[in-house]
């Protein structure tokens, strides 16, 4: 079962939790003396966050929590790697903070599953170059030129397609 949360800065919004969590959080002292449940805003980027200015004789400390990070570092274990990982929202609802939803992955997931991207020829991978298009593909941080094309429709299915031989079906395909 969830539980909506509603944001404080947005009426209109809602953060998701599990029952599991809402409880964790509820129960927590420090949490509850804060009243973080209560005080959840929306983020300029969309994420349930926490945020609060202690003064101190040193001047202001600011002190911010995200939902989703401080729900996955206590409830979904991190796995063991040697580059950073970040949390990842599964269905890309940067509030649905539920434990299905959230999965501890590499930038180079998280980059790879984003499906808003922004490029001068409307799709990812692709570059104009003169009169032609060239798709260009990373992987383990090596270039993969797969060409020049004569539209950029062309060259943005030759990036899905090695897209595909490389990572499978993925939120980072060109809608062609």
């Amino acid at each position: 079962m969830s539980v909506k949360i509603k944001l404080k800065n947005r009426e209109d919004k809602y953060a998701v939790l599990d029952d599991k969590v809402h409880e964790a959080i509820q129960a927590d002292k420090y949490l509850s003396s804060v009243k973080f449940l209560d005080n959840l805003r929306a983020h300029s980027n969309g994420y349930g966050v926490f945020q609060r200015c202690i003064t101190t004789k040193k001047g202001p400390v600011y002190e911010t929590i995200y939902l989703h990070k401080y729900i996955a570092e206590k409830f979904i274990k991190k796995p063991k790697s040697d580059r950073k990982l970040f949390v990842r929202f599964i269905d890309g609802d940067v509030l649905n903070c539920q434990l299905e939803n959230l999965e501890w992955v590499t930038m180079n997931t998280l980059r790879r599953e984003m499906k808003n991207f922004k490029s001068k020829t409307g799709y990812r991978g692709v570059t104009k170059e003169k009169n032609r298009y060239r798709a260009v593909i990373y992987h383990e941080r090596k270039a993969f030129n797969l060409g020049f094309y004569d539209t950029a429709e062309e060259a943005a299915k030759a990036y899905n397609k090695k897209s595909r031989e490389l990572f499978g079906e993925t939120g980072s395909l060109n809608e062609v």
